[in-house]
């Protein structure tokens, strides 16, 4: 990877969304290969920087993974059994790519319904 690539945000600011995903495919939430598929797309297609991966298959179900990258994280976690996803996006700052990168995995995992949450962070989002 080219250092040009990595550039780091000057201000220490971000755009963290959470979500909680209801009613997902078990087979896809089972699906370690799916789900690490879905977050290397989704971060080549709205133009981040991947550093590096780590996704881990449960057994007998269940699925955990993290993807570094150059503008902060991904992780998500998961219960088939439940239909139930937990994806963290957190940016340092682009919440246009942030939700990109939503939309792109909402789309290939289409929950029933879904609970977003967003909290801005950094020297300008004082907590009082």
């Amino acid at each position: 990877m080219k250092g040009e690539f990595l550039v780091q945000n000057p201000r220490p600011d971000g755009y963290h969304l959470m979500m909680e995903l209801y009613g997902c495919d078990q087979e896809k939430l089972n699906s370690r290969k799916f789900l690490h598929n879905t977050v290397k797309s989704a971060v080549t297609k709205v133009g981040l920087t991947n550093l590096g991966s780590r996704f881990h298959q449960f057994q007998p179900y269940g699925v955990t993974g993290f993807t570094l990258l150059a503008q902060s994280h991904i992780s998500l976690h998961t219960w088939p059994e439940f239909g139930y996803l937990v994806l963290d996006i957190f940016t340092c700052g682009d919440a246009q790519q942030a939700d990109q990168l939503a939309a792109h995995c909402l789309e290939r995992l289409r929950p029933e319904r879904v609970n977003r949450h967003v909290v801005r962070k950094g020297f300008k989002y004082p907590r009082e």
